[in-house]
């Protein structure tokens, strides 16, 4: 059974992977009617809602490295989103300026996640190195401690996805809203950014899965 969790995990991190890349592929090489650069989108969208203290700069971190700062409050986009006007490059834009939007009014989730953060910071860093140890070690509290920090890890996800979700759901409102794109346009954007959300959902299976799979081992050695 073991086997097959395992497989079925780099299935559908494989798969998640692909698609995102393959959407990207296609829509980065598609370019919006009204030919707005990701940079300008963002910053568009910000006037239009009344912020003026969030800032759009160039990401170095490579492709869809796209990312919002609050505690800086800036909005962090690669260089192909923030440099080119590709339906790729404003519905990532405008999805990274949901977050900002999204902390600018006070949205639940984030309060929620942001409590979280530095426990699941902290299980992400101990949480496998307990159960390595736990495992070739057979130490059952250390695999227990390991396996209560992947559960933090999963509810973390978990409330991860209403955010991405509202995010991308308020960027087809304000690219719409803004004339940033057409009606026609719609579809093409709102498909971008599902194969961005999938990417959350395929890690929450994984982890869910792993925790499955570590439980099932611990269950087979008690049982030896």
């Amino acid at each position: 059974m073991d086997y097959f969790i395992w497989i079925f995990i780099i299935v559908i991190m494989m798969i998640s992977q692909s698609f995102l890349s393959s959407s990207y592929q296609k829509y980065r090489k598609m370019p919006t009617l009204h030919q707005m650069r990701g940079c300008d989108a963002a910053k568009l969208i910000l006037e239009r809602n009344g912020i003026y203290d969030v800032s759009i700069v160039p990401s170095n971190r490579g492709t869809l490295s796209d990312y919002y700062d609050p505690t800086k409050k800036v909005v962090n986009l690669s260089s192909d989103i923030y440099y080119n006007s590709s339906i790729a490059s404003v519905s990532v834009a405008a999805h990274e300026v949901g977050h900002a939007l999204q902390h600018a009014e006070g949205y639940g989730f984030i309060a929620l996640r942001n409590k979280m953060l530095p426990a699941t910071q902290i299980a992400s860093q101990l949480g496998w190195v307990s159960i390595f140890i736990g495992l070739i070690s057979n130490i059952d509290f250390l695999l227990m401690f390991g396996i209560f920090a992947l559960i933090l890890i999963m509810l973390f996800q978990l409330v991860t996805l209403p955010i991405e979700f509202n995010a991308s759901s308020r960027a087809i409102v304000q690219l719409k809203a803004n004339g940033i794109i057409e009606d026609s346009e719609i579809s093409s954007s709102k498909k971008m950014l599902r194969a961005a959300a999938f990417t959350y959902v395929a890690a929450l299976i994984t982890t869910v899965l792993n925790i499955l799979r570590i439980l099932l081992i611990r269950g087979s050695r008690n049982r030896d």
